[in-house]
């Protein structure tokens, strides 16, 4: 069995054990009298449901793993400034007034922080690829519109910030931030171009917990 099919056995596994999981506890919820432990029920079966989300949304995207895979890597190779010009320029805000510190870390511990796995650690390590061809861009972009890089990554920030604040975390937060960056295009041009931006603001720790 190779890895890709382990991680989805494992993922239906972990969903199982979280509705089994979810079903305790809103027995547990029905039977409950005090305030304090329905709040408490409440709360855990929140969170359940937040990671059965995660999960869902990770196998989805390892269905077609395979095949969007080697079409990113493909558009990725051929990425241009054209694209990167058109999905820079949906993402683009006013620089946000309270700055958020980031301290450097190396991309691999970075994801791990960030508890990104599998298939969304292959993906956004994809945008490595261009990471080069997007600093040479934003360098580029200086001359034309001289806050290009903060407004670039205020952005960012601010939806990064707004899915957050949604519960979104790990796979599922950076599957709606590529969402996002590419502005839900289904071109995979522009969703390498979209992947490549989101690496590179990444790995100079922009976006995403330090």
């Amino acid at each position: 069995m190779n890895m890709h099919q382990q991680r989805k056995n494992d993922i239906e596994k972990h969903i199982n054990e979280e509705l089994i999981l979810q079903k305790e506890l809103e027995d547990d919820l029905r039977l409950a009298q005090e305030p304090q432990q329905k709040t408490k029920f409440k709360k855990q079966i929140k969170e359940v449901k937040s990671r059965i989300s995660e999960y869902k949304t990770e196998l989805d995207s390892l269905s077609d793993h395979p095949q969007k895979q080697e079409s990113l890597v493909s558009a990725m190779t051929t990425l241009t400034f054209r694209e990167l010009d058109m999905v820079t320029q949906g993402i683009l805000c006013m620089p946000i007034s309270a700055e958020v510190n980031y301290t450097v870390l190396p991309p691999v511990p970075k994801m791990l922080k960030n508890e990104l796995t599998g298939v969304a650690q292959s993906r956004l390590m994809t945008g490595v690829i261009q990471a080069r061809m997007v600093g040479n861009f934003v360098e580029n972009m200086v001359n034309i519109i001289p806050d290009f890089p903060e407004r670039l990554k205020a952005g960012f920030v601010k939806e990064y910030q707004r899915l957050q604040a949604t519960g979104l975390k790990g796979n599922a937060l950076l599957d709606a931030l590529h969402e996002f960056s590419c502005n839900s295009s289904s071109d995979y041009d522009l969703q390498a171009a979209g992947l490549a931006v989101l690496y590179y603001l990444f790995e100079k720790c922009e976006v995403f917990e330090r």
